[in-house]
């Protein structure tokens, strides 16, 4: 979460295209978008748990972490290929053209001409500690998130055929493990 908010901080000033383009963030620093109310402020939680506006609870990410453990092939950037192959294989996309193979491999492998290169921002840094507060939600979710990553690995069998099985893997029963005052229904 943290590294998607400072990539869009870096494109919106230069994405003219976008409807949320932004300019004037070319003339601030990224910790001054990080005070401001306009920085991303838990994004996918909002999305995930229909709570666009307003404030969010701990009952708003367990609705997220339900959304994505019911509803979604989990992929992650880090893990692209094997993100990849999972949607291949649920969708049954082929690929048999040698020019679709050798796009596919571009993409997964060497980058991609739409890529917004920009500073990282270190993780203990100010701009990172105020990302992380203004996202913690988001961060809470993706790692849930990773582990449901590798959890749906069980999903998909050998050769690239999905097994046969319901699996849903279970939210931590212990009320100790989720911090929310009332369960999802």
């Amino acid at each position: 979460p943290i590294e998607r908010a400072v990539s869009m901080f870096y494109y919106l000033p230069k994405a003219k295209h976008e409807p949320t383009y932004d300019p004037d963030l070319g003339h601030i620093s990224i910790e001054m978008w990080s005070r401001s109310k306009r920085v991303e402020h838990n994004w996918m939680t909002r999305f995930l748990s229909n709570e666009i506006d307003g404030n969010l609870t701990l009952e708003h990410l367990d609705i997220s972490k339900e959304v994505l453990r019911k509803k979604c092939i989990v992929g992650l950037f880090d893990e692209k290929t094997e993100s990849w192959l999972r949607l291949e294989r649920f969708f049954q996309w082929k690929f048999y053209t040698q020019k679709n193979r050798e796009c596919l491999d571009r993409l997964l492998n060497w980058g991609w001409s739409n890529k917004n290169l920009h500073p990282a921002v270190e993780e203990g840094s100010v701009a990172w500690n105020l990302l992380y507060k203004q996202n913690e939600l988001d961060m809470m979710l993706y790692e849930y998130a990773q582990l449901l990553f590798e959890e749906q690995r069980a999903l998909f069998g050998e050769g690239g055929s999905l097994v046969k099985k319901k699996y849903v893997p279970p939210l931590p029963k212990d009320p100790a493990e989720s911090n929310s005052k009332s369960p999802i229904v």
